[in-house]
């Protein structure tokens, strides 16, 4: 489970370094779309992961 807590920490980690990239006033709006398109994926991750961390709770 140990592992599943680490996955964790590493995306919800990655989704805010996503938000904050996405505060850089300077960005053309390719590289707003490309961040935006990371957010997204990082956010459906974090998705998935907290559905397995709740079947590990379930199982408990």
């Amino acid at each position: 489970m140990f592992v599943l807590f680490d996955e964790l920490e590493q995306e919800c980690l990655n989704a805010v370094k996503y938000i904050e990239a996405l505060k850089v006033s300077r960005l053309s709006s390719s590289q707003k779309e490309d961040i935006l398109g990371e957010l997204s994926a990082s956010i459906t991750h974090l998705r998935i992961q907290t559905e397995q961390l709740d079947k590990q709770f379930d199982n408990i």
